[in-house]
């Protein structure tokens, strides 16, 4: 991609792709910002949790970027849990000089015993086909991370998230959202992100970078997902109780002899 002169650091929040020395800050402040900005992730998620469903771990990208705005948090419905993925990829080509990958995704819900509960999507950008729902061989999707290029410079093109991989069952088995990456560059895998023993996703929120004609835009930039309980003791029924009782043996009748 040419280098564009309109292309300057007021056009970020944080002036990342214009200034890349902002990226070596120093490890404490890193950590402060990393730190804080989970934090608004695990408040936000409380606030917008629905009645009935208790979050047990905010899972985020170790690769992300602070590229464009979050969007809403989306649950599946009270009981159901993410099943199966489906990505909006933009394949590149010749003649597109600002690819952007990775458009959306869509987590499928389901109950543990296999009753489907729609879908959850957070941001669905504009470019890109969708690729096809990919379904966990069993049980329900516990942990992700993502393949990520990360900033490229004034020159070349950024795209961001180039693609999901879920892991299913606590690492029974993974499956990743769309075939594979078709960019000249693949970015790099992240760290795995997982649910607790118990518990699994349920949530999720995209980042999400708007078109715009005179800059570079990347599409999905960042997401978090959420875990909730399964087994969640304010809505599951306990157990009827049942008594036993003693089983007695009537008597035999008195008989009086020569009667």
């Amino acid at each position: 991609m040419t280098s564009d002169p309109s292309r300057v650091s007021a056009s970020r929040n944080i002036g990342v792709r214009s200034v890349p020395n902002v990226a070596k800050m120093a490890s404490t402040a890193f950590w402060f910002t990393f730190c804080l900005a989970l934090s608004c992730r695990l408040t936000e998620a409380e606030q917008s949790v629905p009645v009935g469903r208790i979050i047990t771990k905010n899972l985020m990208l170790s690769n992300g970027l602070d590229y464009g705005n979050w969007g809403i948090i989306e649950y599946c419905p009270d009981g159901s849990f993410a099943a199966d993925i489906e990505a909006l990829y933009q394949d590149p080509t010749l003649t597109d000089i600002d690819e952007t990958a990775l458009n959306a995704i869509k987590l499928y819900c389901q109950t543990p015993d296999g009753h489907h509960q729609g879908y959850i999507s957070s941001t669905i950008g504009q470019e890109g086909e969708w690729k096809g729902i990919r379904a966990c061989p069993h049980g329900l999707m516990t942990g992700m991370r993502a393949q990520v290029l990360p900033y490229q410079g004034s020159v070349f093109d950024d795209v961001a998230v180039q693609n999901i991989e879920m892991e299913c069952n606590y690492g029974e088995s993974v499956i990743q959202a769309h075939d594979g990456v078709k960019e000249n560059k693949a970015g790099e895998w992240g760290l795995m992100a997982r649910c607790n023993e118990g518990s699994a996703i349920c949530g999720l929120e995209i980042r999400y970078e708007s078109p715009n004609l005179l800059l570079d835009t990347t599409a999905v930039a960042d997401l978090a997902m959420f875990c909730c309980a399964i087994e969640n003791p304010l809505t599951t029924p306990e157990p009827p109780q049942t008594t036993t009782e003693a089983l007695t043996t009537p008597e035999a009748p008195q008989t009086t002899p020569g009667a």
